[in-house]
């Protein structure tokens, strides 16, 4: 473990069940990137890599080697990532919706219905393929186009959640017949999807502004870690024999990826 991570890791606080925390900065390609470290009441550890930098959730009912033995694995885990992909702290540009506006996802049209009300309640649904939203009257920019975008993320995810379930289960049918246990869409920004050892399957609505083909790729990997939870040659493997141009989806994610936000 780098000297610098020991030193910190040493002077935390433990406080039993009381959450603690520290945050200091690694070098990854030539980049200072942020590490959070949150000593939590849970059952486990987690580690996360987003536009704001490492994110690690480590229990508090380990002891100091454990919790050490963690870390020094996140961080590891973290570098290589970032090494292999420096556009997962790429920071998305923040949409400005504005009223009629024509937002495609996928081949569906929405249009974007934009209305104040008083209070500090805003709201949003669909209606007859109109994204209508209802904003509190006075926001600042920042917190109108943040409220706004959450709104559509929201609407969007119940309205997709359904399509995305039944096309995961078609295909873990065909090529799995594995249990799924949970299916959900999330506006993530630091994945395009996700699979628990339990299999809960995040998808990142993200993705549904890809071609069909791009979005079964990201469906497929996500189907094949009910079988492999790690990226091996078998995993890597078993995806081939399913989609065996994986690859261009794969580039197609790098190259147009950035352009896929809410």
């Amino acid at each position: 473990m780098p000297r610098m991570m020991t030193v910190l890791f040493d002077v935390l606080p433990f406080s039993g069940k009381n959450e603690t925390h520290t945050a200091f900065t690694i070098d990854v390609n030539d980049t200072q990137v942020p590490v959070r470290i949150l000593f939590e009441n849970r059952p486990n550890c987690r580690v996360s890599i987003s536009k704001t930098g490492i994110l690690m959730r480590i229990s508090s009912h380990l002891t100091k080697e454990e919790q050490r033995h963690h870390i020094d694995k996140f961080l590891k885990w973290a570098k290589d990532k970032i090494h292999d992909k420096p556009q997962l702290l790429d920071t998305l540009p923040q949409r400005r919706y504005t009223n009629g506006e024509i937002l495609r996802v996928g081949d569906t049209l929405f249009c974007i219905s934009l209305f104040y009300r008083e209070g500090t309640k805003s709201t949003a649904r669909i209606f007859r393929n109109n994204i209508v939203l209802q904003l509190a009257r006075g926001l600042s920019p920042e917190a109108h186009d943040n409220a706004a975008s959450y709104l559509v993320a929201k609407c969007l995810a119940k309205y997709f959640q359904p399509i995305i379930s039944q096309r995961i289960h078609e295909l873990n049918e065909r090529y799995f017949r594995q249990k799924i246990h949970s299916v959900r869409l999330k506006y993530a920004t630091s994945y395009w999807g996700h699979c628990s050892h339990d299999g809960n399957i995040v998808i990142s609505l993200r993705l549904l502004f890809a071609p069909q083909r791009v979005i079964d790729y990201v469906l497929i990997h996500e189907l094949a870690h009910l079988i492999h939870h790690n990226h091996s040659d078998k995993f890597w493997k078993l995806v081939a024999q399913i989609m065996p141009d994986f690859q261009q989806a794969e580039q197609h994610l790098k190259e147009y990826g950035h352009k896929y936000y809410l």
